[in-house]
């Protein structure tokens, strides 16, 4: 894996509100995203995206297993 020593940004093919997002990665650890032609740029700690991603994980898992729970009930 290459570390990030420079500041990287993207443009995905993903839209919100109508818009392409940008993102741009910085080596001190902070991911920032803005819509395309907008001036707003928001910011983040990896730190806090990677616990963000583990909780909405853990809630998909949490779903799946009271639905099996309520399909076996009713089976």
């Amino acid at each position: 894996m290459t570390t990030l020593n420079k500041t990287i940004k993207r443009e995905t093919k993903s839209n919100y509100r109508g818009r392409h997002i940008i993102i741009q990665l910085e080596p001190c650890g902070i991911i920032r995203v803005k819509e395309k032609g907008l001036r707003t740029w928001y910011e983040t700690s990896i730190e806090a995206v990677f616990s963000m991603a583990g909780k909405a994980y853990a809630e998909k898992i949490r779903q799946e297993r009271k639905l099996n729970r309520k399909n076996k009930k009713l089976s």
